[in-house]
């Protein structure tokens, strides 16, 4: 109750003061109580920041009330650092772009700017902010601020430090000061005066003079050391000095960012990429000495284990076509530069390739390749952390960094400490930098697996310090090093930094425990020998990621989920930019719910439901999250849970058994498609919660069923079963025309056997069990077919994607399941599959896919069937979700947010589509989406192929 009150008391307070989102509810406070690291620490209040003024009334109100403030951006930080007890203030909204000046390359950014959009926008100028961490679609400039965070290319372009000309602060009195570089007579009258800022002065001044021979000794001469406070950094080589060195890096435990003024690179002519194949993890280590002598722009290893895991994840393995077989290491070799100058040195590494211990050069010349494989490097960490069961790949020894030249030793020696312990760990990350991501397996939900953790991050700090290396070379220090300081520079330099903790911060407001006064890296874990978590008998099979709370569990927080310039996960974030509408804030809700972080009751509470609510199934965190975290099926889950206890609406019955509505509604069609345009029949949508901006889709006139008995149809030929959906069946019976058009013409015998619903409308309000019924009805019609090796042929993505899917875990003990599974297809692979029919010319395509297929299958094959029509240049808008996902931009809470997400790339795409472009979508929802935003009409993949039919 204290602790409520406490909340209660710092939230009003800053209420009254500042332009942001203040939250001290339970369920905010659990969204923010871990980051991408092995900690969870609950903090009291959460202010998501409107202005950099809000940053100055934080500290004030922090410091009233006796507690801190933990700056964080798109909190990715592996060490622990954007976690705190006290006020968790959330920067990422201030994403601006102040200023930029091309001619002398700098650009003043606030501290929620994203490095990839950054760089996004920077590209048409030629330019680019060169320190590109693996998290760049995500990471925010004010937390590679404080982390100092470098990336794979930091051997051609460093640090963040060596780009950051100037930042502007918040100091721990809520004063402002900016820090550049100045003279030493300049930083001397910056000392003189009675304010927070001339105090800082100071006590630098003092702490760089008493301890100049201390800072020279005990500094490992590393470029890839961001331990500590960079007290070698102040003094530049011409003699300035620049406070701004210090800031970055500090983990906020100094100041808070305001903005910052950052320098930027050219961008290269050309790149290219050699991967190199290894039988031996010392071979890669031996060989990065000599390939350092080719001026590399990187030098990167992934080692068997992540390749072993990426091969698991469709989505993923398909970036391993540069990969031979399964290889101990690969050592992935970048350059930059000129043209001729990237060509021959590729080529001269590939043909030496033996000569550096390498086999199996392979050569990736264009941009597309290259980024396959850096998607595939970038995804390491969510995918180490991919495989189901209690013993991970733990992040707490994975930013050792030492001198390219004892890396082979480093990994004999920390292969050996890992063995001591009785484990096995991962190896990938910056070879060529020395700093390798080394993650050892443990399971952290043991007493022994906590005691393994601390006995190796001993060991492996001692290894560091007599090898002149450094703790962290990149991911910082936080919860998780912090401890090691003093092992790694001795008991001067760590009280020189806990002199300038308390210059900067005398009452130790600004992120208290990291770097300065640490609490032991064993502390305040996620996942220790108490956890616990409630039983729970679920609706749907979780058996295969062993049970729902371990699903839960997979989330380890990486914050993919919060990427917003390309693919699909996840369509509500990218347009309300809320942690709460991420894949991950889903993820943290249902795990506190289980492990009693928030109360039992809340797995059927309202405030659960409202951060589920907006997940629409797109099924895209199953594959683009390199965890498979599935929340579109734990939503299903929930919802069974939640309707259960507070009873399903009107609305949901509506949506949810509509199948059975059309086919009562066949009868009458005239009628109800003349009642559907009656003003009563709006008032009556809007009474059940449907929105009044659309109108619902009209009743065909003559089903498919009733089309196809007055057909004749094709005897012979290849037989294909088509699914014959309640979208093409009631609504769109043409497009099922359409493709038995096409399929014929290809050869094939298609027989359209009488279906249930697929289940998906019921899934997606939670009614499983009658979900369950439809899926039982389906299996028994469909599997005598099937298991003839007849294909089972989809037009309507998300309903033979259902089957594929989530019928495995509606009917788990029926063996029957898997051949239906095995059997499904798309409409476009199976035209693929068969004897291509003649086509006349056609027209540009402007493409959309469906959530499921983009997920689940992908947009290529329907790209490729598109493509068997002489002519046709096919467009594919990377759109993400259009938007309306089945019911829910029927749904009058939702109509709002579909619409944004429908804005963000789709309809703007169309719009600007040429009058003889044809705009293709596979999805009855994409197309109702686009018609209802535009003046166009989507076809279906089905009616392009046959208006092109060869007659």
């Amino acid at each position: 109750m204290q602790l409520q009150n406490e909340s209660r008391a710092l939230a009003e307070s800053l209420s009254r003061e500042v332009r942001g989102e203040v939250r001290a509810d339970l369920m905010s406070r659990v969204e923010y109580a871990t980051d991408a690291s092995i900690y969870k620490i609950l903090p009291l209040a959460v202010l998501i920041a409107g202005s950099a003024e809000d940053s100055a009334a934080a500290v004030e109100a922090a410091r009233e009330h006796s507690s801190s403030v933990t700056p964080r951006g798109a909190g990715t930080s592996l060490a622990g650092q954007a976690v705190g007890p006290g006020l968790q203030l959330d920067l990422s909204r201030l994403d601006r772009i102040l200023e930029l000046d091309t001619g002398s390359r700098l650009a003043r950014v606030e501290p929620g700017v994203v490095q990839a959009e950054l760089n996004a926008a920077l590209e048409e100028h030629g330019l680019l902010f060169g320190p590109d961490t693996a998290t760049a679609n995500r990471a925010t400039l004010g937390g590679m601020i404080g982390n100092n965070s470098a990336g794979m290319r930091s051997l051609l372009y460093g640090k963040t430090a060596d780009h950051v000309h100037e930042v502007r602060c918040t100091l721990s009195d809520g004063s402002k000061a900016t820090f550049g570089p100045l003279s030493p007579e300049e930083a001397r009258r910056k000392a003189t005066g009675r304010t927070l800022e001339a105090a800082i002065y100071r006590k630098v001044l003092e702490v760089l003079e008493r301890e100049r021979e201390e800072i020279e000794a005990r500094f490992p001469k590393l470029h890839r050391r961001v331990s500590g406070y960079d007290l070698p950094g102040v003094v530049a080589g011409n003699g300035q000095i620049n406070l701004a060195r210090l800031i970055v890096g500090s983990e906020g435990t100094l100041a808070l960012v305001d903005d910052a003024v950052i320098s930027l690179d050219e961008l290269p002519e050309a790149r290219g990429l050699v991967v190199l194949h290894f039988d031996t993890l010392e071979a890669v280590a031996e060989a990065i000495v000599p390939v350092l002598k080719l001026e590399p722009s990187a030098a990167e290893l992934l080692d068997r284990m992540l390749l072993q895991r990426t091969s698991r994840f469709p989505a993923y393995r398909k970036l391993m076509s540069f990969v031979h077989g399964m290889p101990e290491a690969l050592l992935m070799v970048e350059f930059s530069g000129p043209q001729q100058e990237v060509r021959a040195k590729l080529e001269d590494l590939a043909r030496h390739a033996e000569r550096y211990g390498g086999r199996d050069p392979v050569l990736l010349r264009t941009p597309a390749e290259q980024q396959r494989a850096w998607d595939l490097r970038k995804a390491g960490l969510p995918l180490l952390m991919s495989e189901p069961g209690d013993a991970q790949p733990v992040a707490f020894v994975e930013d050792a960094a030492v001198a390219p030249e004892r890396l082979p030793d480093f990994i004999r020696e920390f292969t050996r400490i890992v063995e001591r312990a009785g484990t096995t760990a991962s190896y990938y990350g910056h070879a060529g930098a020395g700093c390798l991501h080394t993650r050892p397996v443990i399971n952290l939900k043991t007493g022994a697996g906590v005691e393994m953790m601390r006995r190796i991050a001993e060991e492996v700090a001692e290894t560091l310090v007599e090898f002149g290396g450094s703790v962290s070379g990149e991911h910082g220090d936080g919860l998780a090093r912090s401890q090691f300081l003093e092992k790694m520079f001795g008991p001067r330099i760590t009280q020189a930094f806990a002199e300038i903790k308390a210059a900067f911060d005398p009452h130790n407001v600004m992120n208290p425990g990291k770097i300065v006064s640490p609490e032991p890296m064993h502390e305040n874990l996620r996942y220790g020998p108490d956890y616990r978590t409630l039983r729970l008998e679920t609706h749907l099979d979780f058996s295969d990621q062993g049970g729902f709370a371990r699903a839960v569990e997979l989330c380890n927080g990486s914050g993919v989920c919060r990427k917003r310039i390309a693919g699909t996960m996840c369509p509500s974030y990218m347009v309300t930019a809320r942690e709460e509408d991420t894949t991950r804030a889903r993820a943290n809700a249902l795990r506190s719910v289980l492990d009693g972080t928030l109360p039992p009751a809340e797995l059927t509470g309202e405030r659960l439901y409202e951060v589920m609510d907006l997940c629409i199934g797109c099924k895209a965190c199953k594959t683009e999250c390199p965890s498979a975290v599935d929340v579109a099926k734990m939503k299903t889950e929930f919802l069974a849970h939640y309707r259960e206890k507070n009873g399903y609406p009107l609305r949901s019955r509506f949506f949810g058994h509509v199948r059975r509505l059309y086919e009562l509604g066949e009868r009458f069609t005239p009628l109800m498609n003349l009642a559907g345009r009656l003003p009563l029949s709006g008032r009556l949508a809007a009474w059940i919660g449907i929105t009044p901006h659309r109108r619902l889709p009209a009743l065909a006139h003559r089903s498919l069923s009733a089309r196809l008995r007055e057909r004749r149809p094709r005897t012979g030929g290849a037989p294909v079963v088509l699914f014959d959906d309640t979208f093409t069946e009631y609504l769109y019976p043409w497009i099922g025309e359409s493709a038995i058009d096409v399929l014929e013409a290809a050869g094939a015998q298609v027989l359209v056997p009488k279906v249930a619903c697929c289940g998906r409308p019921m899934l997606s309000q939670g009614m499983v069990d009658a979900a369950r019924r439809s899926a039982r009805k389906n299996v028994d019609v469909l599997h005598p077919l099937v298991r003839r090796g007849y294909p089972l042929v989809g037009l309507e993505p998300s309903c033979i994607l259902t089957i594929k899917d989530d019928y495995p875990s509606l009917l788990p003990d029926d063996e029957r399941v898997p051949e239906l599974v095995e059997a499904c297809r798309l409409f476009e692979e199976t035209v693929l599959e068969l004897d291509a029919p003649e086509f006349d010319p056609g027209n540009p395509v402007l493409l959309h896919g469906h959530c499921h297929q983009k997920s689940l299958v992908g947009v290529e094959p329907t790209v490729r069937a598109l493509s068997l029509v002489p002519e046709t240049e096919v467009s594919v808008v990377d759109s993400g979700c259009c938007g309306m996902a089945g019911a829910f931009g029927y749904e009058k809470e939702h109509y709002e947010v579909s619409m944004q997400m429908a804005e963000r790339r789709l309809l703007p795409a169309v719009r600007e589509a040429g009058t003889h472009t044809l705009i293709v979508a596979p999805g009855t929802s994409c197309r109702q989406q686009i018609s209802d935003g535009s003046t166009r009409r989507a076809i279906h993949p089905a009616e392009y192929l046959a208006l092109h039919l060869r007659s």
